[in-house]
């Protein structure tokens, strides 16, 4: 019985043993010994599996880890797999791991294994590795970010802010101070052209982000790059085959919370005549009204559907890995409105200096915006040293806008007895698009020693605003009676197209040779040439009440009641609008690099050969039927990058830059379609150039954490903005926006970017002060004796110095995170700052209209289930104005209207935007 007992007990403590639980714990390293996010590690022995997440610290743990033989492996993108057996008995176990990066390394560009696309891991890669100054925003932040477009994604960088569309959206990038103009974009390092009808910057807001792998702003550029970025430049780099099968597709359901406050004016566009009479019968077509529908020109108050965003990517490789194939669309259909109220600001007639108000509008808009982005590539290895690539994309933003706008001399107010009253709605539909095929190769000749890599290009972008219809009436208030409404003259409704085309070849060879060995030098020259193509057309029709007065009620009830007569019926054809341009770039440079030790010099010339020109397509409206400016540029470069340690950067660099004239701003003609001002082109106007300095101070202590400090400087010479001036005066005459060349900028700032997590919480900020100088001459009216306010009044010429258009002293982002790899729970609240900048630049002395600071704080919370992630995104929280305002207060003795002066400020123009909130669902295999 003993020996029963016994064996008993020996047998229950034997299976104790085996079922004996530890805890196996450990932290994944890269090769730098820097712990990786995001690693997959499991434990396997047939009968027990564990699986784990390194979390932010690269740690990973299981506490009840039964005793045994087993097989780790650790998997993390863009590095080789680790594996190990693993012999757990009964004492805890600490497993340090690292991990061997599965990259290539050509020519200093990395590139990393392409299951690393789109991390934190690489961008930081990235930015450590680039020979220039550059930020990058991963795939990865994107998705975590509550951005929707590829232009709200650029306002979270570091020393780039934001200039918004007519519904609150960003559109436009500003880096580091200069205006959109200084500026260019690329899609995979490739420039494209323009939707814009006059000028060549792109709106980012057409590019959804769900496409990118990855956003590059490059902030100083190298020989190798474009040398028409003073700013800097904008590169989309979309997503491409994967190693293996992935698919990543998402779902959301939006709102705006000004459909709560007020209706979508929403109009019907199926009967929308999407050419002009001229167009359909030919230009001598004398049109009448049977031509012209007007069902699309009736607004109705709706209350909206819901946004809905939608998008998909799939990629996989095939033929043992030789051929990758990456396809994706994304359809965004959201309402948008905004709600202004805007002054007309003047000088004052009588010479004090103060704004004169001349009249009070109120804007209601309502805008929906249709997105589709079509995106695919295929790129096909033929061994390990030559592989091309072919990219197509296809991005379309369709923008239907109405406004309903009341116009006044006075306070638009109830308590107003007699008032007199401008109603306008304007109809606008705008079609708009670019598209872009890339043909690329890349080659390893000369046993690894001459690299050479080619592209083909077309491009394509094109705009298209059709039957753009104004119907504008009288009425008004009168011994606190409404008056019916009567139809005003000349009532314009037009139609404008463009596109703009482009075929570049481009061609790169990096050859290393033997005598550079001892300093891994090599020299890199290659080419460019361009041939761009512009066409525009444009061509109004104005209206008339026939007869003369008709009131709304007895005569008319909407726009189809309305008697017209055409006042035009061959349109205007004649139009400055109508014009061909043309742009013809040849480019070559040479760059030297070199190693001395922890140094890196980078120094090189690009040259770039440029004829820009039109011709007119009339010529009532030109002194300048045609025009061509030739003109030859030598850009020098140098960079050079100290490496102290292997996780530490300091970079300095120069590098000459121009920033040729829009399009349309050399063209001998005025264009008065816009709103508030018509715009003169004018022929004189000459590229700007500038010196460019740069440096940085960069610390890489994780995968996902970083330091920045830089400071910049530059001159420009021959700064190109848009002045407000006098067609004929200074005195009469209608003003326009003119290109004009104002003498000699400065502009130079600090910059800091800091990323940190301690432990689940993160935190990323950086913050950007700039300070730019312009001296322009100004214009003031003043009386000859200061002291006799009967004495005359005379037009003088003033110097004042101002900062550049568009440049905020203060840019800054903070973003708090939360991040638990555990239980797959991301959440981040994030702040955008932009200080007071110039907005519009008047020929006046103190009349410059400036914005005031703008704060936005936007939320997003997501958590993974599985494949599946659920999210809810929350924008503009806030809802903080965009404010106009004129540095002096208004006259005293004018009427009191709704925006009251602020601390001796005039406001011209307040708009709300109000919040936008969206929920969704994301579903992934084998995505980051």
């Amino acid at each position: 019985m003993k020996k029963f007992i016994s064996l008993f007990l020996i047998s229950i403590t034997l299976v104790h043993m085996a079922h004996a639980q530890v805890e196996v714990a450990g932290t994944v390293y890269d090769e730098y010994n820097q712990p990786l996010i995001g690693a997959v590690v499991t434990l396997k022995n047939g009968s027990s599996d564990h699986s784990a997440v390194t979390d932010v610290d690269g740690r990973y743990a299981w506490s009840t880890v039964r005793q045994g033989s087993y097989e780790m492996e650790v998997s993390f993108i863009g590095f080789k797999n680790y594996k190990k057996s693993l012999e757990v008995s009964n004492s805890s176990i600490y497993e340090s791991v690292k991990m061997n990066p599965d990259s290539q390394v050509l020519s200093e560009v990395v590139i990393m294994g392409s299951v690393n696309r789109g991390t934190e891991a690489q961008a930081r890669k990235l930015e450590q590795m680039a020979n220039n100054t550059i930020n990058v925003v991963s795939a990865k932040s994107i998705e975590l970010s509550p951005d929707i477009t590829v232009a709200n994604v650029v306002q979270r960088v570091s020393g780039l802010s934001i200039e918004r569309n007519a519904s609150g959206d960003p559109q436009y990038a500003i880096v580091r101070g200069m205006d959109k103009r200084y500026n260019y974009t690329l899609v995979n390092g490739v420039k494209i052209p323009s939707p814009d009808n006059k000028n060549r910057y792109v709106p980012l807001d057409i590019f959804p982000a769900q496409m990118l792998e990855r956003l590059e702003v490059a902030k100083s550029l190298s020989p190798d790059m474009e040398g028409d970025a003073i700013g800097g430049s904008v590169n989309l780099v979309m997503k491409s085959a994967p190693e293996e099968f992935e698919v990543n597709a998402d779902f959301q359901l939006g709102y705006n919370t000004i459909h709560m406050n007020r209706p979508f004016y929403s109009y019907d566009r199926a009967t929308e005549n999407r050419f002009s009479p001229a167009e359909r019968f030919g230009s001598r077509y004398e049109a009448n009204m049977s031509d012209f529908s007007t069902r699309n020109l009736i607004i109705n108050p709706i209350n909206p559907l819901p946004d809905l965003f939608g998008g998909i990517t799939i990629g996989d490789r095939f033929m043992q890995g030789k051929l990758g194939v990456m396809v994706g669309a994304s359809v965004q259909n959201s309402f948008r409105g905004a709600d202004r109220d805007w002054y007309k600001v003047d000088v004052d007639p009588l010479g004090t200096g103060r704004p004169a108000l001349s009249s009070f509008q109120m804007r209601k808009t309502s805008i929906q915006q249709f997105r589709l982005g079509l995106h695919s590539k295929i790129d096909y290895q033929f061994n390990k040293r030559n592989n091309i690539s072919l990219y197509y994309g296809d991005f379309t933003l369709n923008d239907f806008e109405s406004r309903e706008m009341i116009t006044s001399d006075r306070d638009i107010s109830p308590d107003n007895v007699n008032a007199t009253y401008l109603f306008q709605t304007r109809i606008r539909s705008t079609y708009s698009g670019i598209r872009n095929a890339t043909l690329q190769g890349k080659h390893n000749l000369a046993d690894e020693r001459l690299l050479v890599d080619w592209s083909a290009v077309y491009s394509r972008a094109e705009f298209d605003r059709p039957d753009n219809a104004i119907f504008s009436r009288n009425g008004g208030v009168e011994n606190g009676v409404e008056m019916p409404q009567n139809i005003e003259r000349r009532n314009p409704r037009r139609w404008e197209k463009h596109y703009d085309q482009d075929f570049t070849l481009h061609l790169n060879m990096l050859y290393k040779p033997t005598l550079l060995d001892d300093y891994k030098g090599y020299i890199k020259v290659g080419g460019m040439a361009r041939d761009k193509e512009r066409g525009a057309l444009f061509n109004r029709y104005r209206f008339d009440p026939n007869p003369p007065f008709q009131e709304q009620g007895p005569d008319w009830n909407d726009f189809r009641d309305v008697q017209w007569e055409i006042l035009n019926p061959t349109g205007t054809l004649g139009h400055a609008l109508n014009y061909n341009a043309y742009e013809q770039i040849g480019a070559y440079y040479g760059i030297l690099h070199l190693e001395f030790g922890k140094l890196d010099v980078n120094a090189g010339a690009r040259v770039e050969h440029t004829n820009q020109g039109y011709v007119s397509r009339t010529t009532n409206q030109f002194e300048l039927p045609e025009l061509s400016q030739i003109y030859t540029d030598v850009l020098p470069n140098l960079s050079l990058k100290y490496k102290p340690k292997s996780d530490v950067n300091l970079r300095s660099s120069y590098y000459k830059a121009i920033n040729r004239p829009g399009y349309f701003e050399i063209v001998d003609g005025i264009s008065d379609e816009d709103d508030e001002f018509p715009f003169k082109g004018n022929p004189d106007v000459q590229r700007a150039i500038a010196d460019n300095f740069d440096i940085r101070y960069e610390y890489f202590p994780n995968a996902n954490e970083q330091f920045l400090f830089g400071a910049f400087y530059k001159r420009i010479e021959d700064p190109i903005e848009l002045l407000l001036v006098r067609q004929t005066s200074l005195t009469t005459g209608p003003r326009n926006l003119t290109p004009t060349n104002s003498g000699t900028a400065t502009n130079w700032g600090l910059e800091m970017d800091y990323s940190k997590f301690f432990n689940n919480i993160g935190i990323r900020a950086n913050y950007t002060f700039t300070r730019s100088s312009l001296t322009t001459t100004k214009s003031e009216r003043v009386r000859e004796n200061p002291d006799d306010t009967s004495s005359e009044l005379i037009l003088r010429e003033v110097n004042q110095t101002r900062p550049l258009q568009g440049q905020a002293d203060h840019i800054g982002n903070l973003s708090l995170l939360y991040k638990n790899q555990q239980t797959g729970t991301d959440l981040q609240l994030s702040a955008v700052y932009t200080g007071e900048r110039i907005e519009i630049v008047s020929p006046w002395l103190d009349l410059d209209i400036w914005s005031r600071p703008f704060t936005q704080l936007d939320f997003s919370i997501e958590q993974k289930l599985g494949n599946w992630v659920v999210f809810g995104k929350a924008n503009n929280l806030l809802n903080t104005p965009y404010e106009l305002f004129v540095k002096s207060p208004r006259k005293t003795e004018q009427l009191d209207f709704p925006l009251q002066d602020r601390a001796g400020q005039t406001i011209v123009q307040r708009d709300f935007f109000w919040q936008s909130f969206r929920l969704g669902v994301r579903y992934k295999i084998n995505g980051i």
